[in-house]
């Protein structure tokens, strides 16, 4: 089982190299007059390389550009790049919000306005409601993150204590044409969640923002400022976020964009290759990290045991974005705790291996992508006197893997999809 197990652990560590390969998104030809006087704004962790693929196709027409991204780097001498952070706002992010609102006020009525989000904008593009601070900002962001919260419910939240996104933002330009270029993080591919839509008019309610936070038990763990501001939005004293059909922005035109398909056909492509038979979950999924697991798991046993149709040697691919609920002080990522909830799963089964990872190549908030473990991981851990159950109990899923050996480690990858888990059987 050694054998097959080294076999398909060496199999798992090509996967994370495809990441850091040039994906290309679908084509992002905007149908540009040539005439039209062009300004760029990218926020997200895809923003630079958006940036860098806009500004490629249309270089005599961009007349300015903003970037916001956590990673430093360059698009053209025309195009500034400010540091966001992610998944946390700061002071920076502030800084660098004020300058996109200042930014689209200054471009002449009538232009063209390219504005590229992808994951991760929720937290980079941030300016605080009058009379809420950054920091109390920053204590919502962390109590919703550990809240086991959807990222649909997050963001919900995180529309109604900013003045850019739901919509917002797109109220500042109607003067201008706006194309909005969007790449997907999310199931489902709601273009009101994705990045919390600066550009996109917002169905979602104070009151429903309220409820969200009173169900995770968090809302008295609040700032009062935070609960004074959703409160007057319930009570009408400030007004709702944008609405569909109502609060449309005059000019625009949205493009999904997604790298998702290149990345399942390279996957694909490369497992064929190596002789499994594949089966790909089509649908993203979406829940908490236990959920997810016992999906997983159930299938690649019931795939061992032979009571599937997938015929060994077998290869599982699934997509998406589960949540986690924190309950210990530890360290980790949902790819992590993923990884170490089917390695416990699968521990004393026949060959079996898996790959978990977040496909920006940061898991939460670590320096690692995810993790490889197969049905010796635990095995061997208990044999050097580690006890994985320790670890999950108290999210501490990263040091289990450090320990282990088992972290995969890419480094940002410039793309920002839904999280991978591949899963081999032999």
């Amino acid at each position: 089982m050694k054998t097959k197990l080294s076999s398909q652990n060496n199999v798992l560590r090509k996967i994370p190299e495809i990441l850091l390969q040039d994906l290309e998104p679908q084509s992002t030809d905007l149908e540009l007059n040539k005439d039209e006087n062009v300004w760029l704004i990218a926020v997200g962790k895809g923003a630079l390389k958006m940036a860098a693929d806009i500004t490629q196709k249309y270089r005599h027409q961009i007349e300015d550009g903003i970037v916001i991204s956590p990673y430093s780097g360059f698009v053209t001498e025309q195009v500034q790049v400010f540091k966001g952070s992610h998944p946390i706002p700061d002071s920076d992010t502030v800084a660098a919000s004020y300058e996109v609102k200042d930014f689209v006020q200054k471009i002449p009525s009538g232009d063209t306005l390219i504005f590229c989000i992808s994951g991760g904008a929720s937290s980079m593009l941030m300016i605080p409601p009058f009379g809420i601070e950054i920091e109390e900002i920053c204590q919502l962001y962390s109590l919703l993150l550990k809240s086991g919260a959807s990222i649909d419910e997050m963001n919900i939240v995180r529309k109604h204590v900013c003045d850019l996104k739901g919509g917002k933002l797109a109220e500042e330009i109607n003067h201008l044409k706006l194309i909005s270029v969007i790449e997907s993080d999310v199931p489902g591919d709601s273009l009101t969640t994705i990045g919390s839509g600066p550009t996109i008019p917002d169905p979602s309610t104070f009151v429903q923002a309220v409820q969200i936070l009173k169900n995770l038990n968090i809302w008295n763990l609040l700032p009062i400022t935070i609960q004074e501001h959703l409160i007057c939005g319930v009570e009408g004293y400030i007004p709702e976020n944008p609405k569909p059909e109502l609060n449309e922005h005059p000019d625009h035109k949205i493009k999904l964009l997604s790298g998702l398909d290149e990345l399942r056909n390279k996957v694909s492509s490369l497992l064929k290759n190596e002789g499994y038979n594949v089966f790909l979950n089509e649908a993203g999924y979406s829940g908490t990290v236990q959920e997810v697991a016992k999906q997983i798991c159930s299938k690649a046993i019931s795939t061992l045991s032979s009571k599937s149709e997938l015929k060994k040697p077998a290869a599982l691919i699934y997509f998406g974005e589960s949540t986690v609920k924190i309950r210990g002080e530890g360290k980790g990522g949902r790819n992590q705790e993923l990884a170490l909830m089917a390695a416990l799963s699968f521990e004393g089964q026949h060959a079996i291996s898996m790959l978990s990872i977040d496909t920006d190549g940061i898991d939460g908030p670590t320096d690692v992508a995810g993790a490889i473990v197969d049905s010796n991981t635990t095995l061997m851990a208990r044999k050097n006197k580690i006890e994985p159950e320790k670890f999950l109990i108290t999210n501490n899923s990263y040091e289990f893997h450090k320990q282990a050996g088992t972290h995969i480690k890419t480094g940002s990858t410039g793309i920002n999809l839904m999280d991978l888990q591949i899963v081999l059987i032999n």
